[in-house]
């Protein structure tokens, strides 16, 4: 190889480096669906939720994610399971008490990537403030599961939080 095609590979090899350091991360986190039972604390999710798992498939499988995240608790991994078999990926499963280190990991292991997180309604607030969203962040309730909160974290600058209606087959819409 001559010494000019080796420095255009070097100088191609730390352009692209740089340029993949700068792309902003994603993190697309919505709840899990509708469960069977909110005194069962791993309950399973009810026929509206399974529906709704199914509906999110094409509007999740359209940000292209990298990596796919969920809870410990069934409800999560099965609110995941029809996207995760439609992008061929295998969700990460962590616990649910860990939202910080779920958002370190993201931060260290996910960076300039799209990821998916199944969450829980009351602790997408810690996991966004984690993921270094500062400023208002909604208020996610007990009965609310048409939302997704989309949060970039530039290269540089601080973190943005955007929260979206699911947009979902009309009947299912309906019924949220």
């Amino acid at each position: 190889m001559t010494a000019a095609r080796s420095g255009f590979l070097l100088a191609w090899l730390f352009l692209s480096a740089v340029g993949l350091a700068a792309q902003d991360t994603t993190v697309v986190l919505f709840r899990h669906a509708e469960r069977q039972s909110i005194f069962d604390g791993d309950s399973p999710l009810a026929e509206a939720g399974q529906h709704r798992a199914e509906a999110l498939v094409p509007l999740l499988a359209g940000y292209h994610p990298a990596a796919l995240y969920t809870s410990d608790l069934r409800r999560t991994q099965q609110t995941m399971a029809p996207t995760a078999s439609k992008l061929g990926l295998v969700p990460f499963v962590r616990p649910k008490d860990g939202s910080e280190a779920l958002a370190a990991e993201i931060l260290r292991d996910q960076r300039g990537r799209t990821v998916l997180v199944c969450w829980h309604h009351d602790l997408m607030k810690k996991l966004v403030r984690a993921l270094g969203v500062k400023g208002a962040v909604p208020y996610w309730s007990l009965d609310t599961y048409d939302r997704i909160w989309i949060v970039t974290i530039p290269a540089q600058g601080g973190a943005r939080l955007v929260e979206q209606k699911q947009q979902l087959a009309p009947a299912l819409a309906a019924a949220s």
